[in-house]
């Protein structure tokens, strides 16, 4: 049952795969609300509203998604077909999302919804698949830490990407005028050529990734949505990792949201955008190796404990530096960077363990369908977030492409420095409840290869 040796090839070509994901998941996470608000012109409300129906759709079909990718089967494997088929799809959803048409009222509201649910849609059916190849790949725990860790180094060169070169093929498309007459084209030229870039990416990944041959515990995976689901309601370390993913995803998003409109307009530095986020991304993608070395030596859950107190020490720094010039800035997100890189590597090498966690204590293998309630989880709760985001925005008193007064800058400030800290902090103890190491895992496969 194990494959505890992966070849470069297949770490590489898993890792490489994640950064197509992340030009997409990183396209909206980073740019939707911003160009809906101050490209399209509707109200944050409004485009807090679309965001919303967008994701909760998004969160609704991956339980699906993933109860009928693992029950796949193809000449091409369990999960790979996906990658290989839903890659064009997804690309040209991502060119509609970032099209600002020429409609207005309800006509505009209707489809910049459409939009959003076509291309949530079209992410799903490569997104879900894609993640559940790691417990597919490989039952070793170790060796689940050492792909994810390629697989993080993958996402953040896609996050990376997109935040460095976003707004310089923005001003570049819209021949470097300003306002959003000009910065339209230029989102439609992002997405295509993110969306470009993506098939390619994913075309490497399915040549280089095997699914093996072998059913690998994909012969255990049984019963209805309705016994998955009961199964994955009894998995209690499956919820820890849950829970924690969740309140952090949720609260750290105010620091994402927010950090370009306060660039923007708390410090003037607009031009520098793509400075100011690629740094963030860097010195995340840099730490990731670091994380990754921490991990296999103190162990997952010893790992999040030191990274989350790192991370809620940089955001109470940020809160309380008064910052004035784009140096201070950099510093600052870089410290935010460096305990954040952990995340990535922590959750997506422990939530495969809780696989045969769930299993031993429940009798049923949900992979795909694990993956899938997760990420419903998690994107609802991301959506939940970014609604609330938007109409606190509103309340502290923003108007896009007008000064904001000074109050509305420190309260800017407050929301993505104090929430997540509050966020990383429940994080940090919710996760020191976690049961599975090394050991416990290992005995785990024991158990299962001795059923």
């Amino acid at each position: 049952m194990k494959q505890s040796n992966l070849s470069l090839k297949v770490r590489l070509g898993y890792g490489i795969g994640d950064t197509a994901i992340c030009l997409y998941w990183s396209g909206v996470g980073l740019y939707l609300l911003y160009f809906y608000t101050d490209v399209v012109g509707i109200s944050p409300e409004l485009a807090g509203t679309i965001y919303l129906i967008g994701m909760m759709w998004d969160a609704l079909t991956d339980p699906y998604m993933g109860y009928i990718a693992e029950r796949t089967r193809t000449r091409w494997g369990v999960y790979r077909p996906y990658l290989l088929f839903g890659n064009i799809p997804l690309a040209l959803s991502f060119i509609l999302l970032f099209w600002a048409p020429p409609f207005e009222g309800y006509s505009l509201f209707f489809f910049l919804v459409f939009a959003n649910i076509l291309h949530r849609t079209c992410f799903t059916i490569v997104s879900v698949p894609f993640s559940s190849l790691t417990p597919r790949i490989t039952s070793d725990s170790t060796e689940r830490t050492n792909l994810t860790g390629f697989r993080m180094l993958g996402a953040q060169t896609g996050t990376n990407l997109m935040a460095l070169c976003a707004f310089p093929i923005i001003r570049w498309a819209g021949g470097d005028a300003s306002g959003p007459e000009a910065e339209a084209p230029g989102f439609v030229a992002l997405a295509t050529i993110a969306g470009i870039t993506a098939i390619f990416i994913h075309a490497i990944t399915f040549l280089t990734v095997k699914e093996p041959k072998d059913s690998q515990g994909i012969e255990r995976v049984s019963g209805s949505l309705i016994e998955t689901a009961r199964a994955v309601s009894k998995n209690n370390a499956f919820w820890i990792v849950f829970s924690a993913i969740l309140i952090m995803g949720m609260t750290t998003l105010f620091f994402g949201k927010t950090l370009i409109y306060y660039t923007k307009y708390a410090l003037d530095l607009h031009s520098h955008q793509e400075t100011v986020l690629f740094t963030n991304g860097i010195v995340a993608f840099l730490s990731i190796p670091f994380w990754w070395w921490v991990s296999n030596r103190i162990g997952k859950k010893n790992t999040w404990l030191v990274s989350g107190s790192l991370t809620m020490i940089a955001f109470l720094i940020f809160y309380l530096y008064p910052i004035t010039a784009l140096n201070e800035l950099l510093i600052l997100v870089a410290l935010i960077g460096v305990g954040s890189g952990a995340g990535g590597i922590l959750f997506w090498s422990m939530l495969p363990d809780t696989i045969e966690y769930g299993e031993v204590n429940t009798g049923i293998r949900s992979e795909s369908s694990l993956y899938g309630f997760m990420t419903f989880a998690q994107k609802s709760s991301i959506a939940l977030a970014a609604s609330i985001f938007t109409f606190v925005l509103s309340f502290i008193g923003f108007e896009a492409n007008q000064p904001q007064t000074e109050e509305t800058v420190q309260s800017m400030k407050t929301i993505m420095t104090l929430i997540p800290l509050l966020g990383v902090a429940t994080s940090v103890l919710i996760i020191y409840q976690y049961p599975i190491d090394s050991r416990v895992h290992k005995e785990l496969l024991e158990s299962l290869e001795e059923g």
